[in-house]
């Protein structure tokens, strides 16, 4: 399957996932990564998916029903590797009026190409996890042909040019990009691009690549917006639209745990199904050796066993 949830995006409330690369292609290897490791990074844009497929099942979500937030194009791994990324946006507005969003490491918006096939999409949101060389490279450990000051031109640029919306995502870990020099960096870059109308700050919430990929706490998460102005906020918790499954409950959660771990909270709050329903699915999926469940920031999160 190209498309997988609805599932709870603390940004985006109820996001439908579309899956472009089929399988993990990435040119950074984040140490937070709730994907885990790239053990292979790339930098080629190439054809994964033919669009024809992912339309035939966002086709067919909708006309059975399908509820959703938005249609994100994420995945596993970076969508602007592919190819066939702006044909992809032009065709799932052509069959939804809900907003297309396209969540980016960024480091592709050098490419004017890759700036032109994301004009069309409603919200883009970039990644920039530090704006200082040693750092960018100790959190996101990019693919070599990668250089920080052409991925902050490529923002730049981008900002200029597209009309749309654009939130930006700064990733916090503790100890590696969370201190104030860090922070004063992206707000002296960050000033000069009116055009970005968001700024998030997140931390690590789920399982990721490395063990002392360690959140940050609330309370510093609060001290490091006020440091990058009015613009910048603190992502929440999920508040967004339900969808109500009944039939195929665990092929459901399944394939929503192919891309991201998740709670079983989450899944109650998002498919309309009472704690029992949700503890039994996550039961047989667990036994069934294609689940496990793992401990990580006073939570239970349970995770596609690949």
């Amino acid at each position: 399957m190209y498309i997988f949830g609805p599932v709870p995006s603390r940004r985006l409330g109820l996001s439908l996932g579309v899956d472009p690369l089929a399988s993990k292609s990435c040119n950074l290897n984040c140490v937070y990564c709730e994907l885990g490791r790239s053990f292979k990074l790339t930098n080629e844009r190439k054809l994964f998916v033919e669009t024809s497929f992912i339309i035939t099942e966002l086709k067919q979500f909708f006309d059975k029903g399908g509820i959703t937030d938005y249609v994100t194009i994420s995945g596993s791994g970076e969508p602007t590797l592919a190819l066939n990324l702006g044909e992809l946006v032009t065709e799932i507005k052509k069959i939804t009026d809900k907003p297309v969003a396209v969540i980016t490491n960024g480091c592709l918006l050098s490419d004017p190409q890759v700036r032109r096939e994301l004009m069309n999409a409603d919200v883009v949101m970039p990644s920039m996890d530090s704006f200082m060389p040693s750092t960018y490279i100790k959190v996101n450990r990019p693919h070599g042909s990668i250089k920080l000051d052409w991925v902050i031109q490529g923002l730049r640029d981008f900002a200029s040019e597209y009309k749309g919306r654009i939130w930006l995502e700064i990733m916090v870990v503790s100890g590696m990009n969370d201190g104030d020099n860090d922070m004063l960096e992206a707000k002296k870059v960050l000033d000069t691009m009116p055009n970005i109308e968001k700024i998030q700050i997140n931390t690590v919430v789920r399982s990721r690549a490395e063990d002392y990929a360690d959140p940050v706490k609330d309370l510093r998460l609060r001290e490091l917006a006020m440091l990058l102005g009015p613009r910048a906020e603190v992502i929440g918790k999920f508040t967004g639209s339900t969808i109500h499954t009944i039939d195929g409950i665990d092929d459901a959660i399944l394939e929503a745990l192919k891309r991201r771990p998740m709670t079983a909270k989450e899944f109650e709050e998002t498919m309309g199904l009472n704690k029992i329903e949700v503890e039994m699915a996550l039961g047989k999926l667990v036994q069934g050796g294609f689940v496990v469940k793992e401990h990580f920031n006073d939570r239970d999160f349970f995770k596609y066993s690949k």
